[in-house]
């Protein structure tokens, strides 16, 4: 008998925002803005050193720096995939030399960003949730036999509830990480981790508690200050082997943007010249 109740959420409940690092603003406001169809937010990092991008609740921390590689990738809802694609086939000219791509895949588009940081663009409805534009998943390419223990690290010492089932055949470990937002962790021949500059940002109750259990594993990278702290190591609870790597920046329920407003456009084909 299936259940009707809401799927549980555990220690971390709101996914908020990947952060990749990279050279041109210009670009990633014709890529993220025009082409997503994204909001640059108006209310914070308005500089010229970093942007901020809203997706629904979720957004994208793009700081002016060397972009690095990204094994996986990042799922986007949009509430209009063909408009997306339209603007991406427009837009397609100013890539010249960089590594944008945009393909289509079933009912998604499979683009890379002009610095290569794969995102897969789905409409609205195909995935679980109820915002138009979201960035519901996060994919970690992952080294075999080590998705269970990943797997084991979120559920046993951070409190997330975990899935084990099979991505496209391939071995998988996937974590709630708030109401509709995962991060997956998926085995492949080439996963494992890579030395960059990229990060994802969460917030989660038992804060105090999850830190402590993250530092008698060795796990933090930026000790707890002002509400937040980073981590960076996951290691199999039972055998502390580390398994893979890869930057969160976990925050109190208590840290002052938790919550925030963020603006979000949705573009009308009739408003547009």
């Amino acid at each position: 008998m299936t259940s009707s109740v809401s799927p549980e959420v555990g220690t971390i409940v709101h996914f908020e925002h990947v952060n990749f690092r990279i050279p041109d603003h210009r670009l990633a406001h014709l890529y993220f803005c025009v082409g997503l169809g994204l909001t640059r937010d108006p209310t914070r990092m308005v500089g010229i050193e970093n942007m901020w991008v809203n997706a629904g609740r979720q957004q994208f921390h793009l700081p002016i720096g060397p972009p690095s590689p990204f094994r996986g990738e990042v799922g986007v809802v949009v509430p209009d995939l063909d408009a997306v694609a339209q603007r991406l086939t427009e837009a397609k000219g100013e890539f010249a030399g960089t590594q944008f791509s945009c393909r289509r895949e079933g009912e998604t588009l499979r683009t890379t960003t002009p610095w290569g940081h794969p995102v897969r663009i789905h409409p609205f409805g195909l995935l679980p949730g109820r915002d138009r534009q979201a960035i519901p998943y996060v994919e970690l390419w992952v080294a075999p036999g080590t998705a269970p223990g990943i797997g084991a690290f979120y559920r046993d010492v951070i409190g997330c509830p975990v899935e084990f089932a099979p991505a496209n055949g391939a071995p998988c470990a996937s974590v709630t990480v708030g109401p509709y937002h995962t991060f997956r962790f998926v085995e492949r021949p080439d996963g494992g981790a890579v030395t960059h500059r990229n990060h994802v940002a969460v917030y989660l109750t038992r804060y105090h508690a999850t830190y402590e259990a993250l530092a008698r594993l060795g796990c933090i990278m930026q000790e707890d200050a002002r509400e937040q702290f980073r981590f960076h190591h996951m290691k199999d609870p039972a055998t502390g082997r580390l398994l893979y790597s890869f930057e969160h920046e976990m925050r109190s329920i208590y840290h002052p943007d938790f919550g925030k407003p963020l603006v979000n456009r949705v573009p009308l084909p009739w408003l547009v010249d």
